[in-house]
């Protein structure tokens, strides 16, 4: 047993599959059990709201932003409009980095949770969102 493997919960069966691998497992290797990450359509989804900004034009700070912009402005917003604020570091060139979570590491409620922020925050700022359904 080389190889990572994943198995994810959804039937009784897999219950088994799951204990099975875990007695084949060689001594020394490591057995986790998380919820699942966000989905491949939430992931679509909060995509399509952040494309809707960048379309409009909308300007934050005096200026325009790109999707990945877009993206850690939303993230930075809603971890403190939900009580996780990040940290502020020192960067490596003397700048300051903001670390907040990423959206590849967010369960599926954290991302549905980040992805009505945005909704809100694109209606209330008058964002058309007709195209992102």
């Amino acid at each position: 047993m080389d190889e990572a493997r994943v198995i994810q919960i959804r039937e009784p069966y897999d219950y088994q599959r799951a204990q099975s691998a875990v007695a084949r497992a060689p001594m020394g290797h490591v057995v986790t059990i998380r919820p699942p990450t966000r989905s491949t359509e939430q992931n679509a989804a909060l995509h399509r709201l952040l494309q809707a900004i960048v379309k409009a034009r909308y300007k934050w700070a005096g200026r325009t932003w790109s999707i990945d912009d877009w993206r850690a402005i939303m993230v930075s917003a809603h971890a403190k409009a939900t009580n996780r604020p990040g940290e502020i570091v020192p960067g490596l060139g003397g700048e300051f980095v903001v670390l907040r979570r990423s959206t590849t590491r967010m369960s599926v409620a954290e991302l549905s949770s980040l992805i009505e922020y945005v909704t809100a925050w694109c209606v209330s700022n008058g964002i058309d969102l007709g195209e992102t359904k």
